[in-house]
């Protein structure tokens, strides 16, 4: 896929920009100092904000006719129901006047605008919102800039319109205010898109056209009417006309159900998916079910202020590392980047050697003080270095266990055959076993050999899948490029016979290119960097260890013809015999 690097460079810098701007509105919340909850599309309900005391001549409980409330009034409420409790931010100290219902009585109370973040338990939020916003910003970067296909597309529209949408939100009050953050809103609009972008990349191959078609144009009715009922028009029309119905807790359960939808889709895919893809779409669909809990909660707001928003972030939270594990890990969407031993291997010796300079710093200042010996002073840094190094070493046996075993195990095997492969005495033994064990061990649908000859490549060995032709022309795309790089060559950067799913590794001997090795890709998967390196390994030596067998066959039937052992027409049926062998049955 073509990269346009200036368009993403801007791009980068949008996203790290919306980000610091979210982060610092999100320490920095000035709000209403009470919680207002919509009945009906006439009246609301003033609940109080713990922590936070009620303004003079307010009770909890106070009902609110929402028609008769003035222009700005209506406007703060418009904002304060907009923001998802903590993303406004109003003019501190600006009053503004609520007219309370008390029996056939209606009184006006002035309420001004207070630090959200004195709310009880409100910091302790404000930490879990913000890695979430570091999460977002990490994985929409890792996609925007490593991703591959249509799904990492529609992912990064998903990451980005959450961060831009918790972004942008000033100290404004008024019509400017709610037409802001309906502005803001448009970007959570953008991440439904995304989403449903990515879900319906995902079950392309699996689900048939016309379920695919059914699930968009019901995904599209449901999402237009949410944006223009509740997350766009609502507060705009309740500011406009005094009309509360884009802000009753049915119309967010609307505007929620744009979610449900591609969920569903990613739910029918999971069905009738492969059992090698239900892995990683279940890491999918969990992750979808607890973001998708958190939105609700947040789009329906009928319970308290606290626990709205901490339920809201938490599972929010939780949802975005099962997504970013699920990328990483899984690979459901398919991303170039892979969490491999090296990255966790150098994040952990990272941390033991900062822990080594913190604790050796403590020590230092703390305990030795300026007066202890050179002795002393270098006999404690290394006692710490000797008993953090085997700490390391620990801690490398569980990210082992716990992250790469299987991968770990798989390799060993790879490298296990690399060199028996050498000593396995017949044609036939050796393509069947290379063949077997290298599907075996890297999981691949298809694996097939290529044997190169005056008339092109052709297949010599092949799985039961019978994926690839038996015949590839000399000069075919993907062939050419394997032999001028003699390296790994992933096929979706071709147009060749060989398809666009999966990898060829060259078959090197002597600095020649003697034939390839074609594996084909793991349902949504790429192969890695480090497991191409393995697997060109492995095809390297079934290469030698084929020419040497090709070879000692040849070398004994010239003895043999030089005896005189032969006459002339068992002489022509054995070499034609030697000619073809590597075929097989």
């Amino acid at each position: 896929m073509q990269r346009h690097y200036a368009l993403l460079s801007l791009l980068t810098a949008f996203i790290v920009a919306s980000a610091v701007v979210s982060g610092f509105t999100l320490f920095n919340i000035t709000g209403l100092p009470i919680q207002v909850n919509i009945v009906d599309t006439h009246t609301a309900v003033i609940h109080p904000i713990t922590g936070i005391p009620l303004p003079a001549g307010i009770q909890a409980g106070d009902h609110l006719p929402l028609a008769a409330q003035p222009t700005p009034t209506r406007d703060v409420i418009g904002i304060n129901f907009l923001s998802a409790y903590l993303a406004a931010d109003l003019p501190l100290g600006h009053s503004y006047d609520f007219v309370i219902q008390r029996g056939d009585t209606q009184i006006t109370v002035p309420v001004s605008a207070v630090k959200l973040s004195d709310a009880t338990g409100i910091p302790v939020v404000q930490w879990i919102s913000f890695l979430q916003i570091l999460i977002l910003t990490i994985l929409s970067l890792l996609i925007i800039w490593r991703g591959r296909d249509r799904a990492a597309a529609g992912m990064a529209l998903w990451t980005i319109g959450n961060v831009v949408g918790g972004a942008f939100v000033f100290p404004l009050d008024g019509l400017a205010g709610v037409a802001l953050l309906a502005a803001v809103n448009f970007g959570y609009l953008l991440a439904r898109v995304g989403f449903f972008i990515m879900a319906a990349a995902i079950a392309r191959p699996i689900l048939s056209p016309r379920l695919r078609k059914l699930y968009l144009v019901i995904f599209i009715l449901v999402l237009g009417a949410g944006a223009l009922l509740f997350s766009l028009g609502g507060p705009i029309l309740y500011s406009l006309t005094g009309w509360a119905g884009g802000l009753l807790p049915s119309s967010g359960l609307l505007w929620s159900a744009s979610y449900l939808i591609p969920i569903m889709l990613l739910f029918t895919a999971y069905q009738k998916a492969a059992p090698a893809r239900r892995l990683r779409l279940r890491w999918m669909l969990w992750s979808s079910a607890i973001w998708l809990a958190g939105i609700v909660v947040s789009n329906t707001p009928v319970l308290s202020l606290q626990f709205s928003v901490a339920f809201t972030d938490i599972t929010q939270l939780l949802g975005v590392m099962g997504f970013l594990y699920a990328v990483l890990r899984h690979r459901v969407v398919d991303v170039s980047v892979l969490l491999d031993r090296t990255l966790v291997y150098g994040a952990v010796t990272a941390l033991v050697v900062g822990i080594l300079a913190a604790v050796n710093g403590l020590v230092q200042h703390a305990a030795l003080g300026t007066s202890a010996s050179l002795l002393l002073q270098v006999a404690v840094p290394l006692s710490l270095g000797i008993v953090l190094t085997r700490v390391r070493a620990y801690t490398d046996r569980i990210v082992e266990r716990l992250f790469f075993r299987t991968k770990y195990l798989e390799e060993k095997a790879l490298r296990s055959f690399a060199r028996h492969c050498g000593h396995i005495l017949h044609i036939q033994s050796l393509l069947d076993s290379a063949v077997s064990e290298i599907q075996r061990h890297t999981r691949s649908p298809a694996v097939a050999l290529y044997e190169q000859s005056d008339d092109g490549y052709t297949c010599v060995r092949q799985t039961q899948t019978q994926m690839f032709p038996g015949q590839v022309h000399t000069d075919d795309a993907a062939m050419v490029a394997t032999r001028a790089e003699q390296k790994a060559v992933d096929l979706s950067d071709f147009n060749s016979t060989l398809g666009a799913d999966g990898c060829v590794f060259p078959m090197t001997v002597l600095g020649v290119v003697r034939g390839v090795l074609v594996c084909a890709n793991r349902p949504g998967e790429h192969f890695a960097s480090d497991e191409q390196e393995l697997i060109n390994q492995v095809a390297s030596n079934v290469g030698a260890a084929w020419r040497i067998l090709r070879a000692r066959d040849n070398e004994a039937f010239v003895r043999t013809m030089a005896s005189g052992q032969l006459d002339i027409e068992t002489a022509k049926a054995q070499a034609q015999s030697l000619q073809t062998a590597w075929v097989g049955a």
